[in-house]
């Protein structure tokens, strides 16, 4: 089992719902956001013992346990093999919590469903569990659990019905980035580069100043090589703000320039590019696809 799969699509899971993100106020709340703030700064193995210590203190808050889940799982992305059953049924174990405490945490939920999809039946996945936890989200949310719905699908390869899933949550919710997203990126697995660029100018249309939509058109220019001018003037118009509340869907200034220089060294803009790259570097030094950036514009002749 590959967990670096499992917390990724967590980390998705997460930034689709503001609920339970609101500021905590009980005496966990301070080694809460200590945990969020390690997790920020990629180091999982500090924010575990924020959220163990946020969970002394309160014990039945379902959204500390959410957390820890999370923290755990970011650690067996790089885990050994050894250690990986181990961490999983940690995982599994921490999000239960946080479902038993707060019953209506859907992103614990669906933290849930990925955990059974990828997780072999001999570290606890179930794939039945994986369909009670569907219909859980959708009782209490029906875009949510359309979208859950469609990762169960494309879990088992049904293209077909992965896309009708999301084209239903999007026709529930139509400013929903989490279903918009996600049907984006599988457009582009299934190479239908255009129907997903045509996805995010409908949510524009709806939205026009959407930062996190302007970002994400401008990053599908920057993977794809596709109207790289429309990317470049998205990517411009948001980086003329002075901030915005970051997430995975616009992710902040360093992200936006790297992507920036991306558009525009596939548009032969050499010098430009460099400077793009060098100011996403300057505000993130780890920042990966900055360096990668960097590295394929110093390849090219």
């Amino acid at each position: 089992m590959r967990l670096v799969h499992l917390s990724l699509a967590f980390l998705a899971a997460l930034s689709a719902s503001s609920l339970h993100l609101a500021a905590q106020t009980g005496p966990g709340a301070r080694d809460y956001e200590a945990g969020r703030n390690y997790l920020r700064a990629n180091q999982p193995d500090r924010a575990e013992r924020s959220f163990e210590r946020a969970i002394e203190r309160e014990p039945r808050n379902g959204t500390y346990h959410l957390w820890l889940g999370n923290a755990v799982g970011q650690q067996a992305a790089t885990a050994n093999v050894v250690r990986q059953p181990f961490l999983a049924r940690r995982v599994k174990s921490a999000f239960e919590q946080a479902v038993r405490y707060d019953p209506e945490l859907l992103d614990a939920r669906e933290g849930l469903i990925q955990f059974h999809l990828l997780a072999p039946g001999v570290m606890g996945g179930d794939k039945a569990e994986a369909q009670r936890q569907q219909r859980e989200i959708a009782r209490r949310n029906p875009a949510r659990g359309h979208v859950a719905a469609a990762n169960i699908a494309w879990s088992g390869r049904d293209t077909a019905t992965t896309e009708r899933e999301l084209r239903a949550a999007i026709a529930l919710q139509p400013d929903s980035l989490a279903a918009t997203a996600n049907l984006s990126a599988r457009l582009v697995q299934w190479r239908r580069v255009p129907d997903a660029f045509a996805l995010w100018d409908a949510f524009l249309a709806r939205q026009p100043a959407s930062v996190p939509g302007r970002y994400q058109v401008g990053r599908l220019a920057a993977i794809t090589g596709q109207r790289l001018l429309d990317g470049e003037r998205h990517l411009r118009a948001i980086l003329a703000i002075e901030t915005w509340p970051e997430d995975n869907w616009a992710p902040g200034k360093a992200a936006a320039h790297a992507r920036l220089g991306d558009v525009l060294r596939q548009q032969g803009k050499r010098d430009d590019a460099r400077a793009a790259y060098d100011r996403a570097l300057a505000l993130d030094p780890n920042l990966q696809i900055a360096k990668d950036g960097r590295r394929a514009l110093g390849s090219t002749n």
